[in-house]
């Protein structure tokens, strides 16, 4: 096992260790580097399971975003305004993304117990400054993740399966970089629907070599074609440890997303069930019970934040979290024939078109993901 991933060579984690000086020196020479606390790396990177990205000659390359936080004592309007240049300038330089996000040293330790949260405190690799920041935050029991946050990663990771639906209904064929781009997102919403069925059995661990594992012996009773799932998700699992398209060459997108999106309702909803304790046999059953999808975030902030962004329109599910509209909407946009007008009250739009309504629901997505 190397630095930075798991069958990564040692070049590879050469040149990541030369991505993160280069990333470090720039952040540091910043004008607010008086506030900086720490620069930590997150993601497969951070906890040791990047993916290398095999090249046309063998060599590995990183390939996923760089996604760090600069733990600081100011949140100056100008000091991120510095950082959001900065991610430019060095995604510019590297040839990847690299997205830099602003945390609130004093925020830490009322950090809310989170997936998100729970796998930066546990899987992070400060890359300069004081090595036990994170310890500020909550403990958060191993065991303890709560169910809503594997519907959460459903709906985020549901996201991109929309975001290849809309390009795979454009005439234009697909480019090389974008062909990689849907298999990626593809291979991203296999991993989540593992992820989700060792949540609900209280075995999600950090690591994807454990992960991969414990998927074999848990119980999948009551879903629809179980050996399908443990298989795309060891697939997954697979394709992130050794990253190459080259082994997909012949794949095809249209069919492998047509049985992505399959896969995606049949977790989804075995998923909400179990959660939720309720039956829903189909999305329209799941949208129907809106605004009664569980209990996120506190009634009152709810309130605000849907009157703030929906109006009249907020009733009802006024005292709902927002992200409650998502979870309902996703699955109905997903659909081969989505039903509009379900749609348009879930997210409190007037749009006729699909393509208007997709709009509208990433735009709440980036708010409330």
């Amino acid at each position: 096992m190397g630095k930075y991933s798991v069958n990564g060579s040692a070049a590879f984690d050469a040149r990541i260790d030369t991505d993160m000086s280069r990333i470090a020196e720039a952040v540091y020479a910043s004008e607010f580097s008086r506030y900086w606390r720490a620069l930590v790396l997150l993601g497969g990177y951070g906890r040791g399971e990047g993916s290398p990205l095999i090249g046309p000659g063998g060599e590995e390359l990183p390939f996923n975003d760089y996604d760090l936080i600069v733990v600081t004592d100011s949140m100056d309007p100008l000091l991120k305004r510095d950082l959001k240049k900065l991610e430019k300038k060095l995604s510019e330089e590297i040839g990847l993304p690299v997205d830099l996000y602003p945390y609130l040293k004093q925020k830490l330790p009322k950090c809310e117990f989170s997936l998100l949260n729970y796998e930066m405190k546990y899987g992070h690799r400060v890359i300069r400054g004081d090595k036990d920041i994170l310890d500020a935050m909550p403990d958060y029991p191993h065991e303890g993740i709560p169910l809503s946050e594997g519907t959460r990663l459903l709906m985020n990771r549901g996201k991109l399966l929309l975001d290849v639906k809309c390009r795979l209904a454009q005439p234009e064929p697909l480019n090389a970089e974008e062909r990689q781009c849907c298999l990626k997102f593809m291979s991203k919403a296999d991993l989540a629907f593992g992820d989700c069925a060792l949540l609900l059995h209280r075995a999600y661990d950090l690591s994807y070599t454990v992960k991969k594992e414990r998927i074999k012996t848990i119980s999948l009773s009551g879903l629809k074609e179980p050996h399908d799932l443990v298989h795309a998700y060891r697939a997954a699992v697979a394709f992130k440890e050794r990253t190459d398209f080259q082994t997909l060459e012949n794949s095809n997108v249209h069919q492998r997303f047509d049985e992505t999106v399959r896969r995606y309702e049949r977790v989804f909803l075995w998923y909400e069930q179990r959660r939720l304790n309720r039956e829903f046999q189909t999305p329209e059953k799941y949208a129907g019970n809106f605004p009664n999808l569980g209990k996120e975030g506190s009634p009152l902030k709810n309130a605000v934040q849907n009157l703030r962004t929906f109006g009249a329109g907020a009733f009802p599910g006024l005292f709902t979290h927002p992200r409650l509209r998502l979870y309902a909407a996703l699955p109905l946009l997903l659909t081969k024939q989505a039903d509009l007008r379900r749609i348009r009250p879930l997210l409190n739009s007037s749009q006729d078109r699909f393509e208007e309504l997709c709009a509208v629901f990433y735009s709440l997505q980036k708010r409330f993901s």
